[in-house]
Parts: structure tokens; sequence; C-alpha cells
């Protein structure tokens, strides 16, 4: 079922559905996963090339000033450092693109999962459907999720219980809300819960 526009997230003022930003996260996902293999690779060869320039020096061999080859060794040893700096460099940036990758993924499926809840719904959520004490799985950001008890039904919100005492308590708007549990019974879609109550 295609996501419907109320219950669509506006994000940086366009709707987009669930299903089509759980698709981009997915992709932005992928994509950052081959370049984080890419990057890895190359630090990688870069390593090996910088392991090689040190080969004139593998048997320890000290710089010695005033002979001939002083200046060429000097030059070599100077290449051979900035190779291996920049294989550092190289291999700080995958393990960056590695973990902006992992990141990317979980992100991905939290995304995922909330547009499968979203996409089994046969309606939107609304006030007829909650009452004061009902626990509220409520979508926070884009992929993080909160549990709250029910302070109060307003008409367009949710007035949540933050457990502070009133100063802290979260209003969220219906499209908004994950699942609902009363009487020990979770549901996701408000429409089971007209047949629950019958």
């Amino acid at each position: 079922m295609e996501g419907r526009a109320g219950d669509a997230p506006r994000m940086r003022g366009r709707v987009m559905t669930t299903e089509d930003d759980a698709r981009r996260a997915r992709e932005r996902a992928d994509a950052l996963k081959a370049k984080a293999d890419k990057l890895t690779a190359d630090a990688e060869r870069r390593t090996e090339r910088a392991s090689a320039m040190y080969g004139r020096f593998a048997g320890g061999q000290p710089l010695l000033r005033g002979h001939h080859s002083y200046r060429s060794a000097r030059r070599d040893k100077d290449r051979a450092d900035a190779a291996s700096d920049r294989a550092i460099d190289a291999y700080k940036a995958a393990e960056r693109a590695q973990a902006e990758a992992k990141w990317a993924k979980a992100k991905a499926e939290a995304r995922t999962k909330i547009a499968d809840t979203v996409a089994t719904r046969s309606r939107s959520w609304e006030p007829g459907d909650f009452q004061v004490g009902d626990i509220v799985t409520v979508r926070v950001f884009e992929t993080s999720t909160s549990t709250y008890r029910v302070k109060r039904v307003n008409k367009k919100t949710l007035t949540l219980d933050g457990g502070g005492g009133g100063w802290d308590d979260p209003k969220r708007e219906y499209n908004r809300v994950l699942s609902r549990t009363r009487d020990g019974v979770t549901i996701t879609d408000p429409e089971a819960g007209e047949r629950d109550d019958d």
C-alpha cells in the first residue's frame, strides 16, 4: 500500500512517503558501502607502494652524510615517508567511510521498519483511537522511536507523559504513532483496534 500524504513525514519542507524515504536510505547505504570498499582498497594499495619504497633501507642501512649516495637516499626516504603518510590518511578516510556506511545501513533499516509499519495501516490514527493511559510507540526523529504513556488526547496531537511532572511532556502528531498498547494488546493498525473494541 502506498503511503498517504497524511502519513508521510515532512522533511526539509517536502512531503515524502515513508516507502520512498526508506528506499532512498537503502540506496544511500549501498553507495556509501561501495565508497568505503573502494577507499579501503586504495589504502591497501598505497600501503604496499609505501612499503616497496622503503626497500632500499630494508637492511637497516643508515644515511651516510658526506657519501655520494646521501642526496638520493635522503630523497628516497622522504618520498617513502610521504607515501606512508598518504597511506595513513587513506586508511583514516576508509575508516570514516566505513563508519558512515554502517550508520547509513542502520538508518536505512530503521526507516524500512517504520515504513513497513506505516504501510500495513488501513487508515490513519485518529483521536478516537486513543484513551488516557494507553502506551504508544511514536517516531521521534527520522529513525528513532520512543514509548510513552498517553496523558491527554487532543484534536491534532497526543500529549505524552515525559516523566518529569509535566514540564517535559512531549506532543506528537497522530501520523507519528507507530503502535498502541491497551490492556496488554499491541496494535499497529487502527482498523484492528476498532474490530477489537467491538
